[in-house]
């Protein structure tokens, strides 16, 4: 029952019918990417109220990069869209489509991102999770994850936030990253 639960996807295959559409191809490639647009204005936004934030921040996303990506080389099991023959749409980097679906990295970074804005309140909380919530939704639905991906995907997230909110860059740092940022959004 639990395996079930864990490792459970829609009777219907979603990514196979969005995939033979034009504008369900878009869709597939546009949900994928929207949150790292999201994510990215988020960034703006903590950078610009707390700049250590930034040291915080990059040491996470790294953090999750190293770690998802060395989770995916061990290819636990294959994402479930493609364990039927599906191929990779058009606009999705085949290379990260084609290897293990554990963990989800998207929801490593969506998570790690609530608790900093929890941390430092930059956004609306119900904005932030009526942006997030559906697109890791969909990824599920569609068959790029299973539900323990995204379970995983939630306690590393913790876990790399629980770190990273203790990085504290020193002054002189903060203070040319503050330039640095202040020059690249032309603020002041």
């Amino acid at each position: 029952m639990l395996k079930k639960l864990l490792f459970w996807q829609p009777k219907k295959d979603y990514y196979h019918f969005l995939s033979n559409h034009s504008l369900g191809k878009n869709l597939l490639v546009s949900t994928n990417y929207l949150i790292w647009v999201f994510l990215f204005y988020v960034s703006y936004l903590l950078i610009k109220n707390q700049t250590n934030i930034f040291w915080q921040l990059l040491i996470a996303t790294i953090a999750s990069e190293v770690i998802e990506k060395i989770l995916k080389l061990k290819d636990y099991w294959k994402r479930p869209a493609f364990t039927n023959g599906n191929q990779v749409a058009r606009g999705l980097i085949k290379a990260w489509y084609t290897k293990g679906s554990f963990p989800s990295g998207h929801t490593i970074k969506a998570v790690f991102f609530l608790l900093f804005i929890l941390q430092y309140p930059v956004i609306s909380l119900p904005f932030f999770l009526l942006v997030i919530i559906p697109l890791l939704a969909i990824r599920v639905l569609i068959g790029f994850h299973y539900p323990i991906d995204v379970l995983g995907g939630i306690v590393f997230g913790i876990v790399i936030w629980f770190f990273a909110r203790l990085i504290s860059a020193p002054l002189w740092l903060n203070q040319i990253t503050t330039s640095i940022f202040n020059l690249v959004f032309f603020i002041h």
